[in-house]
C-alpha cells in the first residue's frame, strides 16, 4: 500500500472517481462539512465505513453549543464572539491559550455563519434552550441562549436512508426538554405515559428527535444539493502526491474490492475517535476505562491514516469522560451516557476512602484523571458510595446493574462495604459520617457543595445534602467512560492538518474527534460543546477548501 501511495499522482485521476471534497464519516461534523462544501458549489463525496450514519452524533442528546448564534439573538439574548472568546479563556485548560487561542477565535466567529447556513440549507431546526454556562463567575459567561436543542423532524424525508441512521441507547421519539418535563430518568414508567399521546404521534410520523434529528437534517441538505453517499467503504489509506505529499484521495475498501477516490481540493477526515482501538487506549489515554458509549467502528481510522499522511497529534490524553451505567447495544457491552453520580444521599470517595470534591461540582469527572507529583492518578480508584433508597428511588440503576454482575456492590455495613471495594475501612467510615453532619447542618465544610451558582441549580432539582444512613449500603466504580476520546491530530485555525514543524498537510483536513480538540475534555458548556464546536470545525474546513479554490487563502 505504501508503494501506491508513493505511485500516484495528480495526473492518474479518472473523471468518474474525482470529485471536489471527500469527507470520511458521517456524524454531525462530517455532514456540516459536505453540506458546507456542496452549498459553495462543490462536488462532494462522503464515506461512511459501517451501514448506519451519523457516528456518536446520532446517538446523542443532540444539544448544541454555539455562542452569538442568530437563533438566540432572534429570541432577544445578548451574545458575541468577543465575549464568547473572553468565556473561552477563563475556562481553558491552564498552558493551552499559547496554542489554542486562534482556533479559538476561529471558532466562536465562525459558529453563527455555520448555523445560518444550515438553517437555509437543511431540515435541521434549532431552538434555544434554557440552559446557563457552568461557570456562571467568569468573564464573558452568559446565563442563557449559547445551548441550542433541535426540534423533531420525520425520517420519512429520507427515503431510502430512512433505516439508515444510526439508532441511540437512549429514547429519541422525544426532545431533551420534554425527557426533563417528564422526569423519565426518575420515573421511566410515569413519564413514558405523559409523554404517550406525542411518542403515539411521533411513531406514526415516524418523527425523531435529539442527535437522530441532527443528522436527518443534514444528511437531507446534503443529498438535496447532490452529495454522493457510500455505506459499508472503509477508508484503508490517503492518497498522496509523491513530490509534494499533498492529499489527492482515499482508497477504500468495498464489499472486498479496494478502490481509490480522488479529490480535486481537499479531503476531510471527521472518522471520530479512538476508544474502540484497545492499541491505541492502551499507548494514549491515562487511565484504565470503564465502559464506551460511541459506535464500535470508532477505532482510530482517521488517526491511523493522518499519521502515515505525516500528520502531527495532540492532545491524546483528553477524553468526553462521563460516568456511566451499563447497557446492552448491538450485542455488545456499553455505557449509557447520562449522569448518575448527583444524588444528594451518594458521595464520591478516593482510594483512601476520602472525598475530595464537590459532587456537584460541574466536571467532577475532570478530578479523577489529576496526577501527583509522581505522574500517578491521584484518585483511582474512587467510588461512589450510598444507600439503598438512593437506588430505590433510581430506576435506571435499578435498571442497570442488570447488564453487569457486581457493578453495584452491596453490603449490610459500611465496614463490609469497605472490604467488598477495598477501601480502608475507618476511613470510609468515618468520611461518611462526616458527611452525614454536613447533610444535617445544610452546609458542606469541606467542599462547599451547592455554593458555586451552577451547583445552586443543581441542588435546586436534586436536593442540596441527604444522610447516608439506611442499609444495606451501596457502591459503585466512580471509573471514567468514555464518549469517546478528543485527542488527534493538530489542525491550524483553518483545520488544516499539520506537521510536527507547523507545516501544512496540503489537502488534507480535520474536524470532530479526529482533530485536536482546542478545548480539551474540560468543555465551557454543560452540554453541546462537542457537536457544537465540530459541526463548525466543518463549517471552518470547508469554507478554507472554497475559499483556496478561488484563491482567497493561501495555504
Amino acid at each position: 500500500m505504501g508503494d501506491y501511495m508513493q505511485r500516484t499522482s495528480t495526473l492518474d485521476m479518472p473523471d468518474s472517481d474525482v470529485t471536489d471534497v471527500i469527507v470520511v464519516g458521517t456524524g454531525a461534523a462530517a455532514l456540516t462539512a459536505a453540506l458546507t462544501a456542496a452549498v459553495g458549489g462543490k462536488t462532494v463525496r462522503i464515506i461512511e465505513k459501517t451501514t448506519k450514519i451519523g457516528g456518536t452524533s446520532a446517538m446523542s442528546g443532540g444539544l448544541t453549543w454555539v455562542p452569538a448564534n442568530p437563533q438566540a439573538a432572534a429570541a432577544g439574548a445578548s451574545d458575541t464572539p468577543e465575549e464568547a472568546l473572553e468565556y473561552i479563556r477563563a475556562t481553558a485548560p491552564a498552558g493551552w491559550a499559547e496554542a489554542e487561542d486562534k482556533l479559538w477565535e476561529s471558532m466562536v466567529h465562525a459558529g453563527p455563519a455555520m448555523l445560518d447556513l444550515v438553517d437555509r440549507h437543511s431540515l435541521v431546526r434549532f431552538k434555544v434552550a434554557n440552559i446557563a454556562d457552568p461557570f456562571m463567575d467568569k468573564p464573558g459567561a452568559k446565563a442563557w441562549g449559547r445551548v441550542l436543542t433541535l426540534e423533531p423532524i420525520s425520517k420519512k424525508i429520507l427515503g431510502r436512508y430512512r433505516r439508515s441512521i444510526r439508532r441511540s441507547t437512549l429514547p429519541q421519539r422525544i426532545t431533551v426538554g420534554e425527557t426533563v418535563a417528564a422526569r423519565i430518568d426518575r420515573q421511566p414508567v410515569r413519564g413514558m405515559l405523559r409523554c404517550m399521546p406525542t411518542l403515539v404521534h411521533r411513531w406514526f410520523t415516524d418523527s425523531i428527535a435529539q442527535g437522530n434529528a441532527l443528522i436527518v437534517g443534514l444528511l437531507k441538505g446534503c443529498l438535496n444539493h447532490g452529495c454522493r453517499i457510500h455505506l459499508s467503504t472503509r477508508a484503508l489509506s490517503l492518497v498522496t502526491d509523491p513530490a509534494s505529499g499533498a492529499v489527492r484521495g482515499v482508497e477504500v475498501e468495498h464489499d472486498g474490492t479496494s478502490e481509490t477516490y480522488y479529490a480535486r481540493l481537499g479531503v476531510v477526515l471527521a472518522t471520530g475517535g479512538f476508544e474502540w482501538n484497545a492499541q491505541m487506549l492502551a499507548e494514549y489515554y491515562p487511565s484504565e476505562v470503564d465502559f464506551l458509549s460511541s459506535p464500535s467502528s470508532n477505532e482510530g481510522d482517521g488517526h491511523r491514516m493522518a499519521k502515515a499522511a505525516g500528520a502531527a497529534f495532540a492532545h491524546m490524553d483528553q477524553g468526553n469522560v462521563v460516568i456511566q451505567p451499563p447497557i446492552r447495544y448491538e450485542g455488545e457491552l456499553h455505557g449509557l451516557p447520562l449522569r448518575i453520580h448527583a444524588e444528594p444521599d451518594a458521595i464520591i470517595v478516593d482510594k483512601a476512602g476520602r472525598r475530595f470534591a464537590s459532587e456537584y461540582e460541574y466536571w467532577v469527572y475532570d478530578r479523577i484523571m489529576e496526577r501527583d507529583e509522581a505522574g500517578e492518578l491521584r484518585y483511582q480508584p474512587a467510588w461512589v458510595i450510598s444507600h439503598w433508597p438512593m437506588v430505590k428511588r433510581t430506576p435506571l440503576i435499578r435498571y442497570c446493574r442488570l447488564f453487569k454482575s457486581g457493578w453495584l456492590v452491596t453490603a449490610q455495613s459500611l465496614e463490609k462495604l469497605a472490604e467488598r471495594t477495598g477501601l480502608p475501612a475507618a476511613n470510609l467510615v468515618e468520611t461518611v459520617s462526616r458527611f452525614n453532619g454536613f447533610a444535617r447542618s445544610g452546609k458542606d465544610a469541606d467542599f462547599g457543595r451547592g455554593e458555586s451558582l451552577y451547583e445552586q441549580e443543581l441542588a435546586k432539582s436534586l436536593g442540596l445534602m441527604q444522610e447516608i444512613a439506611r442499609p444495606p449500603f451501596v457502591a459503585y466504580r466512580f471509573k471514567p467512560s468514555l464518549l469517546g476520546t478528543k485527542g488527534g491530530v493538530r489542525t491550524n485555525h483553518l483545520g488544516q492538518a499539520l506537521r510536527a514543524d507547523g507545516s501544512v498537510i496540503d489537502g488534507l483536513y480535520c474536524c470532530g474527534n479526529v482533530m485536536a480538540s482546542p478545548t480539551g475534555a474540560k468543555p465551557p458548556s454543560q452540554g453541546g460543546t462537542t457537536i457544537g464546536s465540530y459541526m463548525t470545525w466543518g463549517y471552518i474546513c470547508s469554507m478554507a477548501i472554497i475559499r483556496s479554490s478561488d484563491g482567497h487563502v493561501k495555504k
